[in-house]
């Protein structure tokens, strides 16, 4: 389809490079890998060192749990086995014993919110048995065949620099990660409504059975940016889990929330006190520097197409609507330099005049392009839909006023003729 471009500029401003400066405040014990990505759409808002392989720790546990979710309902009811015997020593753990009855929704949040070894286990070699439809699956053979479902749908999400050997993180030289593909696993796992419940919680009290009695245990989230009566505490904190071993260093996936601004940042191999004071710095960063706008929505007005040859009564232009919707989130200092772009389907567009459209149109009929240009980079493109039907002029029908009038002005001469002579005759007397 050919279009005549007629370029109008929505918002203007003079150009600049897009990227920021780097956030101002973090620590130099901070991590040694680092990004902050919008949640929803993923863009990257900061990064360092973000593909680089490091030791994920129990950061691992966010990928046992998607698998958990997406091969048990909530309320199924887990039996926990001895493959919680095969955790690592000085593990972090969810108080399980061998023969506990727990709800797969608890034990996502024993694994979520204080790191629990034992239930990363557990929903391992459950999750492998529901998955491989082999319910007698030898333990440790499950927990192989669940390394390779974690990797598969690692990759899946396009995680291609992250290998994992168990479902808890504990070292393993073979067990990598980066921070990209954290956020890539992380934001697949909050589209989960039950994953983003446990994860913002900072206290859980799960009830299970444990040799036929009911039994509560509370835990507590290891994400200090949840907690109120601790300094780490950030009020727009939404998450999200922890990690640490000496060869991994301090890790932390967390997540916030201001208005429509949805943010993750993914923390590696860093000091304890720095990973949550770098935490809350890039979470400044990100909601001071960056807008979530709606840079058109569909349906709406964006231009009012010039007519020509609309049939009488109709009005002189039709609205332009736009036939699709686009959000970004972009530096503030950007959106003023958007630039929108209207072209005109050349088809419809009148002989005589380049700047009309031609009647007749149809309702929703596309009659152009709009273009989202910033600094010389297309952002979007959308259709232009006819907001109304527009009738054409019938050939005949700019003659037929003159023709209508002609007999008027003949009658009327007439008439005056008339006049005329009689008042002569009654003058001669």
């Amino acid at each position: 389809m050919a279009f005549l471009i007629i370029t109008v500029l929505w918002l203007c401003g003079q150009p600049a490079a897009y990227a920021l400066e780097s956030p101002a405040g973090l620590r130099g014990d901070g991590g040694e890998a680092v990004i902050l990505v919008d949640e929803h759409s993923g863009k990257v808002l900061y990064e360092k060192n973000s593909r680089q392989l490091l030791y994920p720790a129990s950061t691992t546990k966010i990928m046992t749990a998607l698998l958990l979710l997406e091969h048990a309902a909530p309320q199924e009811t887990v039996t926990v086995g001895e493959e919680i015997l095969l955790i690592g020593p000085d593990s972090s753990n969810a108080g399980l014993a061998v023969g506990d009855k727990i709800s797969a929704a608890d034990l996502l949040s024993a694994m979520l919110i204080p790191s629990g070894n034992d239930a990363a286990y557990a929903a391992a070699v459950y999750t492998a048995r529901r998955a491989s439809a082999r319910p007698g699956m030898p333990v440790r053979e499950a927990l192989q065949y669940f390394a390779g479902m974690m990797n598969d749908r690692a990759r899946g999400l396009g995680a291609l620099n992250t290998n994992f050997v168990n479902p808890d993180g504990y070292h393993d030289p073979d067990h990598f990660s980066s921070a990209y593909d954290l956020a890539l696993i992380s934001r697949e796992a909050l589209q989960n409504e039950l994953f983003r419940g446990a994860v913002q919680a900072p206290v859980y009290e799960a009830t299970i059975i444990r040799h036929g009695e009911p039994l509560v245990l509370t835990w507590y989230n290891t994400n200090l940016l949840l907690h109120r009566h601790l300094p780490q505490y950030y009020p727009r904190a939404t998450g999200l889990k922890t990690g640490y071993t000496p060869q991994a260093g301090s890790n932390l996936v967390a997540s916030a929330t201001d208005g429509e601004l949805h943010l993750l940042t993914v923390i590696l191999n860093s000091s304890d006190a720095a990973r949550w004071q770098d935490a809350v710095t890039l979470f400044e960063y990100g909601f001071t520097h960056f807008r979530a706008i709606s840079v058109v929505e569909e349906g709406q007005v964006v231009a009012a197409a010039a007519l020509s040859g609309q049939a009488r009564g109709e009005k002189g232009e039709v609205a332009a609507l736009a036939g699709a919707g686009y959000k970004d989130i972009l530096p503030v200092e950007q959106i003023s330099r958007i630039e929108q772009v209207i072209t005109w389907d050349k088809s419809l567009l009148s002989g005589k005049d380049k700047a009309r459209l031609k009647a007749p149109l149809k309702e929703g009929q596309v009659i152009g392009l709009a273009r989202y240009i910033l600094d010389g980079e297309l952002l979007f493109e959308t259709e232009l839909l006819s907001g109304s039907a527009v009738r054409a002029r019938f050939p005949w029908e700019k003659y037929l006023a003159p023709a209508l009038l002609l007999p008027l002005l003949f009658v009327i001469m007439k008439r005056r003729q008339r006049i005329a002579s009689s008042s002569r005759r009654r003058g001669k007397f």
